[in-house]
């Protein structure tokens, strides 16, 4: 058990202080395991971590090739050669991509060859089809050229036992045409993570369905199993579940079962229906619950059956912060990802004030105009405000010191999506002033 579990925490004070942001998020990356290793085809494998090398076993190229199209000849044969005095070189049958390489290029031939295609044997160059000029079963070369010009060698890329791919790398479109460029189909990575996800509410009904008139539709659930999806994650939810702590602890001891990771979202406050602390003490380990962070003060991190668990508050804002500054970094550390985040520096246009104390993501507005990038917050920044997430498109980092910026401050911003971290990544970016 570790310092802050449920062996060691008694009911909130009122005078209770908050755990900062740096604690929580350093007692949530002691508490994660790597998830196992799996072999995926390459396609299945682009954005997740290798777990061994890639050595190459065999050459690249695997044999002396034309680097363009031209004509393949002894560079001996046209030393001297120019546009006055060309050399006239008889022409054998041409080499073709795909097909084996033709025989011994006699001196004083040139073989017509094409980008890719095997060199003959004794050929050492490769004219340029723009200095040379064919006509009548001859060629004739207008200019000189260097042994080994436009040939590319046998194993001049990679020679073999070669580590091309190194365990640790990210596995992008690059590593996956080396690897393709070896034979290679599949690739030993970190496996998706499975999480799952428990809406949690008896007052919530999920989106196409008709709510009641004390009901409210599942606002947080969609943009969670979007967010998840693009780490990488296989991704179940269940839910909404009733108010009921027997309900709670039922569903999440069968769903840690089969999951990586748990994520509730609700019930991580002190009202009276709030009972995820309460199942966490009793059936796991409730590792912490009160963050110095706005939104999402009630945010709780513990563990059932040594599944983690993240419990996200309710409302809309809170829940997304607590995903962004907590679930996100673990859920990448768990595939063996550095966890970094998108982070850009912009000057505030208006004069923003907040009650010191806590972190604060202000949910703003961020655009590049001329060679300068802007931000503003905006809309009411109350946790369960829909307005300002609909309007945001990158979150507003405040230090939990500050109480007042004016107008003109440097303020770091994170993009809410990959493409608003693309779009406003450059200077150079054109985005529309709102």
């Amino acid at each position: 058990m570790v310092p802050g579990s449920s062996a060691e925490m008694g009911p909130p004070r009122a005078d209770e202080s908050l755990a900062s942001v740096e604690e929580v998020a350093a007692s949530i990356a002691a508490a994660i395991a790597l998830v196992p290793a799996a072999t995926l085809p390459l396609p299945q494998a682009a954005g997740r971590v290798l777990t061994e090398p890639v050595r190459a076993p065999l050459p690249l190229p695997r044999f002396d090739n034309a680097a363009m199209d031209g004509y393949a000849v002894r560079s001996s044969d046209v030393a001297g050669a120019s546009p006055a005095t060309p050399a006239t070189l008889r022409l054998v049958a041409p080499s073709s991509a795909g097909q084996a390489a033709p025989p011994e290029l006699p001196v004083g031939y040139a073989c017509p060859i094409a980008t890719g295609a095997p060199m003959p044997a004794g050929g050492d160059a490769v004219i340029m089809l723009e200095h040379a000029v064919e006509h009548g079963g001859r060629v004739l070369v207008t200019r000189p050229i260097d042994r080994g010009r436009n040939v590319r060698r046998r194993g001049e890329d990679v020679a073999p036992g070669t580590e091309l791919l190194h365990a640790g790398q990210v596995v992008s479109a690059g590593q996956m045409v080396a690897a393709a460029a070896l034979g290679r189909t599949t690739l030993q990575v970190r496996r998706p993570p499975r999480v799952t996800t428990v809406m949690t509410g008896t007052e919530v009904v999920p989106a196409g369905q008709t709510p009641a008139e004390h009901q409210v539709f599942d606002a947080v659930g969609p943009a969670l199993q979007a967010l998840l999806a693009d780490l990488g994650c296989t991704t179940a939810t269940l839910g909404p579940i009733d108010d009921d702590p027997g309900v709670l602890a039922a569903t999440l001891l069968h769903a840690a079962e089969d999951s990586d990771a748990l994520i509730t979202v609700g019930g991580a406050s002190v009202g009276r229906h709030d009972h995820l602390k309460q199942v966490l003490r009793r059936h796991g380990d409730l590792h912490t619950w009160r963050v110095a962070l706005r939104p999402a003060k009630p945010f709780v991190f513990g563990a059932v059956r040594d599944t983690p668990v993240f419990g996200l508050p309710g409302n809309p804002a809170s829940a997304l912060v607590a995903y962004e500054v907590f679930v996100r970094p673990a859920l990448l550390a768990m595939q063996g990802h550095s966890g970094d985040r998108v982070r850009v520096q912009a000057r505030l246009t208006v004069p923003f004030s907040q009650p010191p104390g806590r972190l604060h993501l202000v949910r703003g507005l961020c655009w590049m105009q001329a060679d300068r990038r802007l931000v503003r917050p905006v809309g009411g920044q109350g946790a369960g405000m829909v307005h300002a997430l609909a309007a945001a498109n990158a979150w507003m980092v405040v230090p939990p010191e500050v109480e007042h910026l004016p107008a003109g401050a440097r303020v770091e911003v994170w993009p809410m999506s990959a493409s608003e971290a693309q779009a406003g990544a450059g200077a150079g970016s054109v985005r529309v002033r709102p």
